[in-house]
């Protein structure tokens, strides 16, 4: 009889000793949240933005994001260097690589801990002009009134170094996109500046085209020279004939090409940076369905195929787990200091 109270005893210790330690990892477990930069809500970008949030918050993995509102890539990257954002998206890589040594826009203002988290796509920044303006290259805009972008944004800031390189004496109108297609649309400009997808218009310019038809102008072999030499990170594409979905007559053209993804610092934990990007990768068609752009990318390996040597960040300790989990080689020159340890 006492054998058996015995045994009921050592049973229920037992029991509420591991019920103790349920609770207790339970409890360990708090929940983490985070302030995610994007860009304006305006940009047909920041369906991309709430949608990667989206899946990042509906995961199992204990955090909660706050998509933030952001003026986009340089703006995110000043905000996460100040704390304000404990990683941003719409950052292209190569305004990263900049921060990362302190050139360029962020000349003086190197900041080490800057880490790429996961890829969005390639896009272009293309230079968009009235089709019967005559205007066939970037050095045919001189002496002309031409919208950039908005201030503050890194493609913004790439076309007026260009401009700078090239000596081509652009009359530069930095603007809003919203204001950007309404002086376009008034004839007070001859053009603008839009990122878009490498074989289709911008979503905000499909209307535009159909009451002002549009045509596509690229740089040429003396351009990207020039542009090179002061700027050698500085990625071209080739555009081929009728490549352009809107624009099928419009010539093959070089265009300044971009990687742009997500990025955060090396002050975000490892593990959250790993539940991130798992969430990402495991909800990418929910995320493509807000935002198609992205079809077709891969979020992990394309970065590497991508970025020239010397273009390049460090990537998180978080991904660089995610890609030794899953066997996904990376290059030397991309893992980050301190998964070397």
């Amino acid at each position: 009889m006492k054998n058996r109270s015995l045994c009921r005893l050592v049973f229920v210790l037992a029991l509420i000793l591991l019920l103790s330690v349920s609770v207790g990892s339970a409890l360990s477990k708090e929940t983490v949240y985070l302030n995610m930069g994007s860009t304006s809500s305006t940009s047909g970008l920041y369906a991309w933005c709430v949608g990667a949030a989206s899946v990042i918050n509906k995961a199992d993995n204990n955090i909660i994001t706050t998509v933030v509102e952001s003026g986009a890539a340089l703006d995110n990257l000043r905000r996460i260097k100040d704390g304000a954002f404990d990683f941003g998206l719409c950052v292209d890589s190569a305004s990263a690589m900049q921060l990362y040594k302190g050139i360029s826009t962020f000349e003086g203002e190197g900041w080490e801990p800057i880490r790429w988290l996961f890829l969005r796509n390639a896009i272009v920044n293309r230079v968009y002009v009235r089709a019967d303006s005559g205007i066939k290259t970037f050095t045919d805009l001189g002496g002309k009134k031409f919208c950039p972008g908005m201030p503050g944004a890194s493609s913004t800031g790439n076309f007026i170094n260009f401009d700078k390189a090239v000596e081509t004496g652009i009359d530069l109108v930095p603007a809003a996109l919203g204001d950007a297609i309404n002086l376009f649309t008034q004839n007070r400009i001859v053009g603008l500046q839009k990122s878009s997808g490498l074989t289709s218009l911008d979503s905000s310019l499909i209307e535009v085209n159909l009451r002002t038809p549009l045509a596509a102008i690229g740089y040429s072999e003396d351009d990207m020279k020039k542009i090179r030499a002061e700027y050698p990170y500085i990625l071209f594409f080739e555009t081929p004939a009728g490549s352009i979905v809107q624009l099928p007559n419009n010539p093959a053209i070089m265009e300044e090409g971009q990687v742009v993804g997500a990025v955060t610092s090396s002050n975000l934990p490892e593990e959250v940076g790993y539940e991130i990007v798992k969430a990402y990768v495991e909800g990418f068609e929910e995320v493509a369905a807000a935002y198609p752009g992205i079809k077709g990318w891969d979020p992990i390996t394309d970065v590497f195929k991508l970025v020239a040597p010397g273009g390049e960040i460090p990537i998180h300790a978080g991904l660089y787990k995610y890609c030794l989990e899953k066997g996904i080689e990376v290059p030397e020159r991309f893992i980050p200091p301190e998964s070397k340890k």
